[in-house]
């Protein structure tokens, strides 16, 4: 039964765990040396929350506009 539920929330769009990315461990202890453009993890600002290692994506800020 949770599998469906979990299917249903997926399908609905109402899973927000896609748009979870894990944050740079060594970002975290400021020892990261990459930029954050070259560095395959997350490098959040202060005002962003850190849950359990991972950020949310705002859908709103990643998505793509489609030329008319």
């Amino acid at each position: 039964m949770a599998t469906m539920v979990n299917m249903n929330n997926l399908l609905n769009g109402k899973d927000s765990r896609w748009l979870q990315l894990e944050v740079c461990r060594e970002f975290q202890r400021n020892k990261c040396s990459r930029p954050d453009t070259e560095c395959k993890f997350a490098h959040p600002p202060a005002n962003v929350e850190v849950q359990n290692g991972r950020v949310t994506a705002c859908y709103d800020s990643i998505k793509v506009s489609t030329p008319v």
